[in-house]
């Protein structure tokens, strides 16, 4: 039961890193809304061929499968991307809030085929239990490893990674300005616990699925290098990310009111955390 609790972990939080940009693009919300019934059907059964394909060839658990298993685990990939869909459009206020469930189960199967994916290749996606340093000789990060072997360089050096990881999901999204169709349609009551799923997803990734270095980061001392103050830092630091692209972009100003640049910093920071988180396992 442990190590099904890990794949599924480790599954949705692939899920999310792979998946939740599709999410963030306002045409996949529309091109939902106008699905029919029997749309969503064939775009749900697309997305299970495709989950099958991966799980065939990449794996969703380790070691070789029996014909029947692996159309279990394609079932199962299926089924975690629809509740990681179901948990993100709830907390955005798009099930359960007015919304007809015709909208709801659109939307789902439209941007379920990334998701699912990423659930699929999750032990392809980074090593589990293992350094993601390079321990050949002349490879750039086991020479700057063995150079700074501080506590305090470490951790700056995940602080860099989580920049640079917010910093290239923010840059893929507020460009486009779907952002704002998007603020238009989340309520103001929902967005705390827009921070909260941030919170937990990125806890996830980094200290509870099972990926590379999982292990490490739990031994490392230093009241800053906590799981719970590691998370609450790198949710900080993509805040500050995504405040900074939302104002050079020109998506907020002086003269934008507070409770805008609120909306947006925090919309905004829940695919740019996780992209944070995904850096953090890169070191």
């Amino acid at each position: 039961w442990s190590d099904e609790f890990d794949d599924a972990v480790r599954g949705f939080a692939s899920g999310f890193l792979i998946g939740i940009p599709v999410v963030f693009t306002v045409d996949s919300w529309w091109l939902g809304d106008q699905n029919e019934p029997l749309d969503s059907l064939t775009l749900l059964a697309a997305s299970y061929v495709l989950t099958l394909a991966a799980v065939y060839w990449i794996g969703f658990r380790r070691g070789l499968r029996r014909g029947w298993q692996y159309l279990g685990d394609a079932v199962e990939a299926l089924a975690l991307a629809v509740l990681a869909l179901v948990a993100v459009f709830w907390v955005l206020g798009q099930i359960g809030d007015g919304q007809a469930p015709s909208i709801a189960v659109g939307r789902i199967a439209v941007t379920i085929a990334p998701v699912s994916l990423g659930v699929a290749v999750a032990n392809h996606l980074l090593a589990r239990d293992s350094s993601r340093v390079d321990p050949e000789q002349g490879d750039a990060s086991a020479m700057r490893a063995e150079l700074h072997d501080g506590r305090q360089w470490h951790t700056l050096l995940e602080l860099g990674a989580s920049v640079a990881g917010a910093l290239f999901m923010c840059l893929t999204i507020v460009p486009l300005d779907d952002l704002a169709a998007i603020t238009t349609e989340v309520p103001f009551r929902n967005l705390p616990l827009v921070v909260l799923l941030s919170l937990v997803v990125t806890y996830s990734v980094v200290f509870a699925a099972g990926f590379a270095g999982e292990a490490d980061r739990h031994r490392t001392p230093g009241p800053l290098q906590t799981p719970f103050a590691e998370t609450v830092i790198a949710y900080v630091a993509a805040l500050l990310v995504c405040l900074t692209v939302l104002w050079l972009f020109g998506r907020i100003d002086q003269e934008s009111a507070p409770m805008e640049i609120y909306t947006k910093t925090v919309l905004l920071a829940f695919p740019a955390s996780m992209a944070a988180a995904a850096g953090r396992l890169a070191v």
